[in-house]
């Protein structure tokens, strides 16, 4: 029982670890052009939420999508309406993480440059599962989609840029938050459809 609480505390402060990076900023409501006064009112009435249309596939999810701007549908104790729309341009890559705080800089260089040498070799996502130090690997170093103002600012000038060519791998140091990656440009960006929805009870 002591081997799985410790598993799952463990599990649960790398999955943390991971997460940083791609909610480093959570101004999650920014794409929808509402105020701050806007959103405060809208949480006085209920509580506020985003569904993406590729991470949300539940019937649910597939039946707001089909409604307008202003329409709802009645659950058993609580009414989902949708308040606004909008098509949000998201970003997808591979990546391999090294921990600054547990490894010495010269150790992660020596590691960045051995992968790097393995490329042509090996696939990036088998290398992922091999070296990186958060739960990424697990899904060989995949980060699914996100937005750009959810990374900090020294990884969108230096991941998210347009010049990067397709599968192009290459390092970016996060030196103040002491997070060091490999990414590999494995996905172009797209538009995808997300929804803000209020809930309210009945």
């Amino acid at each position: 029982m002591k081997i799985l609480v410790l598993f799952l505390i463990l599990a649960t402060f790398q999955l943390n670890a991971q997460n940083n990076l791609f909610q480093y900023n959570r101004t999650v409501f920014d794409d929808f052009g509402l105020s701050e006064e806007e959103i405060t009112d809208y949480k006085s009435e209920g509580s506020l939420s985003i569904f993406n249309k590729e991470k949300h596939n539940s019937n649910l999810a597939s039946k707001l999508f089909n409604l307008k701007v202003g329409q709802s549908i009645k659950l058993s104790r609580k009414k989902l309406t949708i308040l606004k729309k909008a098509n949000v341009e998201h970003y997808r890559l591979n990546y391999i993480f090294f921990d600054g705080s547990k490894l010495e800089y010269e150790n992660i260089e020596k590691q960045r440059d051995k992968i790097l040498e393995m490329i042509d070799t090996s696939s990036f996502p088998t290398l992922a599962k091999m070296y990186s130090m958060d739960m990424s690997k697990n899904v060989g170093g995949d980060s699914g989609w996100f937005k750009k103002r959810s990374v900090p600012q020294g990884f969108q000038d230096a991941a998210l840029l347009s010049k990067r060519v397709a599968n192009e791998t290459f390092k970016v140091d996060l030196i103040s938050e002491n997070w060091y990656y490999i990414i590999s440009k494995s996905y172009s960006s797209q538009f995808i459809e997300e929804i803000l929805v209020l809930e309210t009870p009945l």
